[in-house]
């Protein structure tokens, strides 16, 4: 293998495609999506995200979509995620994205300083994904 080959965003997208959408669930079965929420949520904290910029330039790196902020009430952040690759992963069998909501639980619960869960939606015709991120 070349060792100063460039990896392409096909490359990258084709490898996240086949960890998260046919081995871990192969491996995992039916506790899949918990336990990719509770990954999600260790892989905010090893890559210190804190933030709602740091949870979207994260996402972009791993080739996941671009997060944009909906709506932020008091007990509350909608998000959405887009992109070809959200919209390649909808038309597919992937419909799975607890990774992505642990990953932002973890990083809001650490930027409002408290407990946070986040929910995942499918927005099927608008090929998107919304998360909802509650607060105490």
């Amino acid at each position: 293998m070349d060792e100063n080959k460039t990896y392409t965003n096909e490359h990258v997208y084709f490898v996240n495609q086949l960890y998260r959408d046919f081995l871990l669930p192969t491996i995992l079965g039916d506790d899949n999506a918990a336990i990719l929420y509770w990954a999600g949520k260790r892989v905010s904290r090893h890559y210190d995200l804190s933030s709602f910029e740091d949870v979207n330039s994260f996402f972009i790196t791993a080739e996941f979509g671009e997060l944009t902020k909906i709506k932020e009430r008091r007990g509350s952040i909608i998000l959405e995620l887009s992109g070809q690759n959200v919209s390649d992963r909808l038309s597919s069998d992937s419909q799975e994205f607890s990774l992505e909501a642990g990953i932002i639980a973890e990083a809001i619960q650490r930027e409002k300083k408290q407990t946070t869960e986040c929910d995942a939606k499918i927005l099927a015709k608008e090929q998107k994904v919304q998360f909802t991120a509650s607060f105490d």
